[in-house]
């Protein structure tokens, strides 16, 4: 933003200035225009003109400026912009899109203004289409390709479907700038290829060929009989049906015979030695699985034995039906329809109407009629009979073999019914078209180009021309004779060199001529000429290069020459190495092309110049003094144009104390300013050279002005002091001081010997500077003051005590100026209770307040110190206040309680207790005995001050309630899971409430409260479960509260009884014949169960507990039952498992049971025997 801002003020500045001179009136012309990106681009002005000092800008962004030699180059140019400073052209390399814009020239020396429009153009590359879709259906898809490139700008589209340009209509729009194309229900010739042309001025492109895949039809279906559209044979005919569709992809045909499919597929039908049976209606059905469309053609055929009969019209019905036709056929909209049309010479065409015809004829407006109708029968004219046949059941007229003379009107007309007719086109398809130039080698400007067109065979031809993939339009030049034939250039150019083709087209065919291309020789035209380096004037010893260039075919040759002198140099580059003086000169190259005879020049001015050799700053007469002129000379060894001076850095311009002489080799400061001094140098330029001197330092003698003194105005006897004087001066001044007229000093500090009362007075300090011849003077006063040597203290001789008087004194030894009271290091300030008096050496306090105890201090202060007292504590006496006793206001019976009694008071107050009238304690602290309840009533506490001599009481009330002695929970019945259960709490002792607890939570009161997965009540003293869960297991406590505490039963620990819920039994997975094995039977319950076992439903009674043990037998059936009993609940449950031992020696579960099974200790005759 700063650069923006900064560039903006030099514009503005150059705007103002310009108003201001007189403009000189120049162009700016740009080397090329529009340019390509990547290019080098000089802006010249016309005519050239030399500019001192001036600025380019692009919009409101300044490119550079300059002084003479110098140029600051902007940030956003820097490396690629440069001014000619003898010509005023700005240079621009490596330009890209975004240096597009309006460049303004402004000089100030001379003055002009000047502006033009370039534009940057980036070379298109890499031109591609993307495409949505490109397999569609007729109709019913749309196409949407999408024309992009790598790189380019300003670029414009132009779409080609083969060699036809694309324009829009209402089903073809071209959007987003043309780049797209969409193409709304396709049609079959809408397949392509499509091609993108991208265009901008500097190059162009074109993509690959696209195509569609469009899938339609069938459609414009066609039957023949033996080649022709024939419907009548002889019996023993061989006939050969050819049925075709227009269709893609190629349609399945299938045929018919009066309505029934036969087994005959594809376009061709054969029918061998044919009897009058077979006569009837065939039909060819085509089915498109694509677009799953299909289409039928139906002919009619007739087997006899006489074959087909003729009857010629006589040619005198001719006139007749012409003249009475039109009375005959009153107006109705009716159409005729063509099989084709156009169509190739050779071919056959059915004429056929969308109404059957009873009474009519068909009739040629050139030949006449063709056939009469009359109540359904047909009559074919002689001159037509071998070439057409009528169909009456349609009403249809085929043609055969048609010729280009069969070209014309043909008319259908049904007697007093309708009139219509159709133009039919028969023509010859186009073959070998060939294209010729009368001359192939032209040059621009001067020649006319003849292109001539033609074809070996074709009709009704029409021509379009090409100049590569762009359509060759008529007009600037260009015309076209013998119908589009002939392609006529007048004064060709190098643009249209070609390849040209002509495209030749009918109804029926189209064909390409093979390309010709001209050879144009044109220019040399154009022409630039790049110095390097870009400067006109060159530094001695330098190498120059001069290049020349320009358009030209074939290639010019170059000659060089100097101040119109012939170099003996030819070729494009003339190279200059270390350069001299006497090699200034105009240097032109001279172009010539040997085919055109065209010349053509560029020049350009070379000078050469020695470089500075030194630049030294040297000041003329005296120093620089302040309001005084002093001048300095900028001396230079070598050619010099220009000088400017810097201090510290920074350009200097004149003002009203800054003046430049002599060409600006003499600076003088006039008057001499402080804010002169700096370092300074000259800077001294020749075209070739600049060169600055080593700094010079100026530095400006003043003063001295006003000293300042610094040192005390009092002082004690007998100390020293010192006094320190101080002038701003350059150089440094020298300093004196002076007391009662005498000299006591001669330097700028002064200082005293031990001091006296008498050496008080005007202390004067002179400075001198030797440079300036100046002096000044001030002066301080001294007071020398006798010391503070003690401050005390004094209290009055009474006690302190709150609501009396009482006054402090501040007595001090020495002069003192002020005295100040402090309390507690703070300030102290009167107020109502508190004066201070006498010259602030007495507090007096009136009356005392116990807030006024504290620390108090005295400070005496005069001019030269202060001091201040030690600390005076100060103690009020007072109280005591209203006690405060912290005791209950109920107890038990047999307990004892403590009573505390507290008062503020200074010093502290005695206590003393009462109880119904008698002195029971005499310490801040009563503990009664174990109490009765006689001992309720009001306990009095009184606090006295032996030094107030005043006393203070309160009151607390006790009562004393019968005590509980115990607290304890019972239960009459167990706990069952889900039975009703009773806890009771039983209290000795009166009590105003009890509250319940389950794990140190208290339970909530309310009856019938459900929470927490339990349901319970309170009612009195006992807790009622209803019912218990395992939900209520716990330890639960009752609480008995009176007025004085609470009383908390033991712990009761609640364990509800269930089960068993569920039993398992748990043996081993795989168990083996022989080995021992083991059974355990577990139940989940509380408490544990009683376990018995049963095998094979008999019970094992010696056997008891979870376990059991025994050996497997081979070849036997097994069954262990386990029962479970709860001794407390009386719930009884069973499990059984069941195992067969087979012969391959393991024991399988037969119900597949996971359980792991154990051991058996004892055989199976022991057990069941």
């Amino acid at each position: 933003m700063e650069k923006k801002r900064v560039g903006t003020s030099v514009i503005v500045l150059l705007a103002l200035i310009q108003g201001v001179l007189t403009s000189i009136a120049v162009e700016v012309k740009p080397s090329v225009n529009p340019a390509t990106a990547g290019d080098t681009v000089t802006l010249s002005l016309s005519p050239s003109t030399a500019i001192k000092s001036g600025s380019w800008a692009v919009g409101e962004s300044v490119i550079l400026t300059w002084i003479g030699e110098q140029q600051a180059v902007f940030p956003s140019h820097a490396g690629r912009a440069s001014v000619n400073i003898l010509t005023g052209a700005l240079t621009l390399s490596s330009v890209s899109v975004v240096d597009s814009g309006v460049y303004v020239v402004q000089g100030s020396d001379p003055q002009l203004q000047a502006n033009a429009s370039i534009t940057v153009v980036e070379t298109i590359s890499n031109v591609t289409l993307s495409v949505n879709e490109t397999n569609l259906m007729e109709f019913n898809g749309s196409a949407v390709v999408k024309c992009s490139v790598s790189s380019g700008s300003s670029l414009s589209f132009l779409w080609m479907n083969g060699s036809s340009e694309v324009t829009a209509s209402d089903r073809v729009q071209l959007t987003v700038g043309n780049s797209t194309l969409t193409i709304v229900n396709v049609t079959r010739y809408d397949r392509g290829p499509f091609m993108c042309r991208v265009l901008n001025p500097v190059s162009n492109g074109t993509s690959d060929a696209l195509n569609f895949t469009i899938s339609y039809g069938p459609d414009t279906m066609a039957l023949t009989v033996n080649g022709n559209n024939s419907t009548s044979f002889s019996v023993g005919s061989n006939l050969t049906m050819l049925c075709s569709a227009q269709s893609n992809p190629p349609a399945l045909l299938q045929w018919a015979v009066r309505g029934e499919l036969v087994n005959t597929t594809g376009p061709l039908l054969q029918l061998f030695s044919v009897s009058e049976d077979q006569s009837g209606p065939y039909s060819c059905l085509a089915f498109n699985n694509h677009t799953n469309m299909n289409s039928t053609i139906t002919t009619n055929i007739v087997i006899s034995k006489s074959g087909s009969e003729q009857q010629a019209v006589s040619v005198w019905l001719l006139p007749l039906l012409l003249l009475f036709g039109p009375f005959f056929s009153p107006a109705h909209s009716q159409s005729i329809h063509a099989s084709e049309n156009p169509i190739q010479v050779g071919s056959n065409v059915t004429l056929s109407s969308q109404t059957e015809v009873t009474t009519g004829i068909w009739l040629s407006a050139d030949m006449g009629i063709i056939v009469f109708i009359a109540s359904g029968n047909a009559m074919i004219d002689m001159d037509w009979k071998d070439r057409v046949t009528f169909d009456s059941t349609t009403s249809s007229l085929t043609i055969k073999s048609l010729e280009v003379g069969d070209s014309g009107v043909y008319i259908l007309e049904a007697f007093n019914s309708f009139r219509a007719n159709l133009t039919l086109s028969v023509q010859v398809p186009i073959s070998n078209v060939t294209l010729k130039a009368s001359e192939t080698n032209l040059v621009e400007f001067n020649d006319t180009a003849v292109l001539m067109c033609s074809v070996s065979k074709g009709t009704s031809l029409s021509y379009v021309w090409m100049n590569g993939s762009s359509v060759v339009t008529a007009g600037g030049g260009v015309q076209f004779s013998n119908g589009g034939a002939n392609l006529t250039i007048a004064m060709v150019t190098r643009y249209d060199k070609g390849p040209f083709t002509c495209n030749v087209s009918n109804g029926i065919s189209h064909e390409i001529s093979a390309p010709v291309q001209l050879n144009i020789s044109y220019g040399p035209s154009n022409v630039t000429m790049t110095v390097m380096p870009m400067r006109h004037i060159h530094r001695t010893g330098s190498n120059i290069t001069l290049m020349c260039s320009a358009e030209s075919k074939p290639q010019e040759t170059i000659q060089w020459m100097v101040d119109g002198m012939y170099l003996n140099q030819s070729g494009p580059q003339l190279n200059l190495e270390s350069v001299a003086e006497s090699n200034s000169g105009n240097y032109k190259c001279l172009l010539h092309n040997t085919v055109t005879s065209r010349f053509a020049s560029a020049s350009a001015m070379i000078m050469v110049l020695d470089p500075l050799a030194s630049v030294v700053v040297n000041q003329t007469g005296g120093p620089a003094i302040l309001h005084k002129s002093f001048t300095m000379c900028c001396e230079v060894v070598g050619s010099v144009d220009r000088i400017q001076w810097w201090k510290n850095g920074n350009l200097i311009y004149a003002d009203n104390t800054t003046d430049f002489s002599m060409g600006n080799k003499t600076l003088t400061l006039n008057p001499v300013q402080q804010s002169d001094n700096g370092h300074y140098a000259c800077q001294a330029f020749n075209y070739v050279s600049n060169m600055t001197s080593s700094p010079f330092m100026v530095e400006v003698s003043y003063g001295p002005y006003m000293p300042t003194i610094m040192g005390p105005n009092a002082a004690k006897t007998g100390d020293n002091v010192t006094l320190s004087c101080h002038a701003s001066s350059h150089p440094p001044s020298t300093y004196k001081w002076f007391f009662n007229g005498s000299n006591v000093a001669n330097m700028s500090k002064y200082y005293t010997p031990p001091l006296t009362k008498d050496m008080s007075g005007k202390y004067i300090c002179e400075a001198y500077n030797n440079v300036t011849d100046k002096n000044s003077t001030a002066y301080t006063m001294l007071t020398v003051i006798d010391p503070i040597t003690d401050v005390q203290i004094e209290a009055s001789m009474n006690l302190a005590i709150e609501g009396h008087y009482y006054n402090l004194t501040c007595n001090v030894t020495g002069p003192a100026d002020h005295v100040y009271w402090m309390k507690n290091d703070e300030p102290l300030h009167e107020d109502n209770s508190t004066v201070i008096s006498k010259d602030n050496m007495t507090v007096s306090f009136n009356p005392l307040a116990y807030n006024d105890t504290g620390d108090y201090k005295c400070m005496a202060i005069n001019a030269v110190e202060n001091m201040t007292s030690l600390p005076y504590m100060l103690l009020v006496n007072f109280g005591p206040k209203k006690p405060i006793i912290q005791g209950p206001a109920y107890a038990e019976t047999g307990r004892t309680v403590d009573f505390e009694c507290s008062a503020k008071s200074m010093p502290p107050s005695n206590f003393t207790w009462w109880f119904n009238g008698s002195e029971v304690a005499n310490t801040s602290m009563l503990t009664t005995g174990p109490l009765s309840l006689t001992m309720s009533g009001e306990y009095t506490c009184v606090a006295y001050n032996a030094v107030t001599g005043k006393n203070s009481s309160n009151s607390k009330m006790l009562k004393v309630v019968e005590a509980i002695t115990s607290v304890m929970v019972q239960n009459t019945t167990i706990p069952i899971n889900n039975e009703n259960f009773t806890l009771t709490c039983v209290v000795t002792g009166p009590y105003d409430k009890i509250h319940w607890m389950k794990d140190n939570m208290y339970l909530n009161m309310n009856s019938s409260m459900e929470a927490a997965n339990m349901s319970y009540h309170i009612q009195n003293n006992m807790l009622h479960f209803t019912p218990v869960t395992l939900h209520s297991d716990g330890m639960y406590q009752c609480v008995a509260a009176n007025e004085a505490a609470h009383h908390n039963s033991s712990s009761y620990m609640l364990l509800v009884n269930y089960g068993p819920l569920s039993v398992k039994i748990l043996t081993q997975d795989a168990i083996v014949f022989g080995i021992p094995v083991s059974l355990k039977c577990y139940a989940d319950s509380r408490p544990e169960c009683d376990f018995y076992w049963f095998v094979n439903n008999h019970s094992l009674s010696e056997i008891t507990g979870s376990e059991i043990t025994f050996t497997p037998l081979k070849d036997s059936n097994w069954s262990y039952t386990c029962k479970a009993m709860n001794p407390v609940t009386n719930i009884t449950m069973y499990k059984t498992k069941t195992f067969t031992i087979g012969h391959a020696s393991t024991l399988i579960p037969s119900q597949g049971s996971l359980m792991l099974m154990g051991l058996f200790a004892l055989s199976a005759t022991v057990l069941f025997d």
